[in-house]
């Protein structure tokens, strides 16, 4: 039998700590994260109030539309 600790050596490997190499890896992991979630609330944000100016400028527009053509029927 070729790998008989084979079973044993997953198991020490999956239950010991992370080794030195690994936490530098797992910060720079962590502040990826952190910035890409950072991202997409800007992203979010903006395309929310990009909508809202579109609504705004389209409400605005049918007002001063029905001004314009209220003053041209009432000439």
């Amino acid at each position: 039998m070729e790998n008989a600790s084979l079973p044993n050596d997953v198991w020490n490997n999956f239950t010991t700590s992370s080794s030195a190499n690994d936490v530098p890896k797992l910060h720079l992991a962590y502040i990826r994260d952190l910035v890409l979630e950072v991202i997409y609330i800007i992203m979010g944000t903006v395309g929310v109030l990009d909508n809202l100016f579109v609504v705004i400028t389209f409400a605005l527009f049918i007002k001063i539309t029905n001004k314009v053509f209220g003053d041209l029927i009432s000439v």
